[in-house]
């Protein structure tokens, strides 16, 4: 029954956290690229005021009306697409400048200019009034293309502010009756026959061509242009209308991706990618750019977009309060389930601690004095090893050495058999049943390792003697007469003449004497260097005790 039950909450909480990517990989590659532009947008602006206020500079230290007319007129190109108060502003100063009045041609474009300045504006009343009274057929050719343009746009905005019925038919065949004026007089494939060009043709149903007319022209302007900006709305909407969504998503983006480089205040395409979210589900996005669209056009001082993006605003807004709340939710949902999943973890822990803590300590127990029979048994097979491969060495030339070989192979085999033995008994207690008291005993007597390092030294010494029978005598002439050793009654070694006996077999690194020897390495450092004080030659002791024969 746990287990049915952690396989169901561990569904539950897979199912809340699963998710499913909204948009392809270029989309996504698109977003993440606007969002970083958006970071860095304080840059641009900032590069763009740099700008601003060097023209500045310049036009208040201007020496003639000309010059000054001249970088006004640089001023509201600057200012055009990013903010329209101070475009109107440098615009008014032109006008109030008094070298115009001997320029009939250039008041009638700062007209068109104002016209379109306030149309983006969204100033639309004035824009007509203005418009009304520029006398079109004295238009010099240079100035009927910015004319046409200008129209084109103000009752293009005249259509889009909640006009209907007779008013919506007028203003849209107005539109169109300039837009075919400016075909008519703009060279094909320039900038103004390709925005203005597409979408009539996109209106008659030749969607294919115009796609193709703006895609083959896009790549003459570059990411941050206004120009870029407006070729990739604008193929955007063709897309829209071909119900290509992901190509209509791109390419919004891409217009706002050079909205931000180039610092364009007056823009559609954040308000139209926050929609293009809102669609998808996108609802965090949405909110983020919808906002970004409003700043826009509150700093740009554009009321028309201003007031169609803050239409949209209530919409987006609770639509991603309610996502908001289902985060939440889910949120919580995960917690609680999270919260189950480590507290039935936790019990089934405390549960096999529980039932196994005994089990442990004795295996830890019987693991230890195992180890220590089996290091036992590792250090007396080593010692067998080196003192049978010594005798080995020596076998041609010294019998003794043989019998000492052989010795050790019958102490190694009496050794084993011990250990046989040893594990016999404890297995015949085991089968016998005997109380873990007794067992535990029997494991943890020394009894049988004592005797067996009585018995290896008492054969190491015996073999050291039959190669060596004087070993004693000539290591004592090595001393002091003061310091001599003095061996017990019944002993043929003691530890100090073993640590010498194995440099004499050729065992010289302190590390394996003590391994050989069961003591420290320390100890072993202390016999030497304590020897080495008592010989008759301190310097040469250790070779001499080599050279024992």
């Amino acid at each position: 029954m746990t287990a049915r039950m952690l396989l169901l909450l561990f569904a539950v909480l897979l199912a809340s956290c699963s998710g499913k990517g909204r948009y392809g990989r270029e989309i996504c590659a698109l977003h993440d690229q606007l969002e970083a532009e958006i970071a860095n947008s304080a840059t641009y602006d900032s590069d763009k005021e740099k700008r601003l206020e060097s023209l500045k500079r310049m036009a208040r230290r201007a020496l003639t009306d000309a010059d000054r007319f001249e970088l006004n007129n640089r001023l509201v190109e600057e200012y055009e697409a990013y903010n329209s108060d101070s475009a109107l502003y440098y615009l008014n100063l032109n006008f109030a400048n008094p070298i115009l009045a001997s320029m009939p041609n250039e008041y009638l474009a700062l007209r068109i200019k104002q016209v379109d300045l306030l149309a983006h504006a969204g100033i639309l009343s004035s824009a007509q009034e203005i418009a009304a009274d520029i006398p079109a057929d004295r238009l010099i050719p240079a100035h009927k293309q910015r004319y046409f343009t200008t129209m084109c746009t103000l009752y293009q905005y005249l259509c889009e502010e909640n006009v209907h019925g007779a008013q919506l038919k007028e203003y849209e065949a107005l539109r169109a009756a300039y837009a075919d004026s400016l075909l008519a007089t703009s060279a094909e494939g320039s900038l103004n026959h390709v925005l203005y060009g597409a979408p009539e043709l996109s209106r008659r149903g030749q969607v294919e061509e115009a796609a193709d007319m703006v895609r083959s022209h896009l790549g003459d302007y570059p990411v941050g242009s206004r120009e870029y900006s407006m070729l990739a709305a604008t193929l955007a909407d063709i897309y829209d209308s071909m119900n290509q969504h992901e190509q209509e998503s791109r390419f919004h983006l891409l217009s706002g991706i050079s909205d931000v480089k180039g610092s364009i205040k007056e823009n559609t395409s954040f308000r139209r990618i926050a929609m293009d979210c809102f669609d998808d589900g996108d609802l965090e996005r949405a909110n983020r750019y919808l906002k970004k669209s409003i700043s826009d056009a509150t700093f740009f001082s554009a009321r028309m977009r201003n007031a169609q993006s803050t239409r949209v605003l209530p919409l987006i807004d609770d639509a991603y309060s309610t996502m908001q709340n289902r985060l939440a939710y889910s949120l919580r949902v995960q917690v609680t389930v999270t919260t189950v999943l480590v507290i039935v973890l936790i019990l089934a822990v405390l549960l096999i601690l529980k039932q196994y803590r005994s089990l442990r300590r004795a295996k830890h127990l019987t693991d230890q004095h195992n180890a220590e029979l089996s290091d036992l048994s590792g250090q007396l097979k080593t010692a067998v090893d080196e003192l049978a491969a010594k005798n080995t060495e020596l076998n041609d030339s010294n019998k003794v050495k043989e019998q000492y070989a052989a010795l050790f192979m019958q102490y190694s085999a009496s050794a084993i058999s011990a250990l046989q033995h040893y594990q016999q008994s404890l297995r015949v207690l085991c089968n016998q049943g005997s109380s873990k008291a007794l067992l535990l005993k029997k494991i943890e007597s020394s009894e049988m390792i004592d005797k067996a390092m009585r018995d290896f030294y008492s054969t190491f010494d015996e073999a050291v003697l039959s190669i060596y029978p004087n070993f004693a005598e000539k290591f004592n002439a090595l001393l002091q007469p003061a310091d001599r050793i003095v061996l017990k009654p019944g002993e043929l070694l003691n530890t100090e003449l073993r640590v010498f006996a194995l440099i004499r077999l050729g065992v010289d690194d302190s590390a394996k004497i003590a391994q050989f020897l069961r003591c420290s390495i320390t100890t072993v450092y202390t016999y030497r260097s304590k020897m080495r004080k008592r010989a008759l030659d301190p310097e040469n002791f250790e070779n001499q005790v080599k050279n024992i024969a």
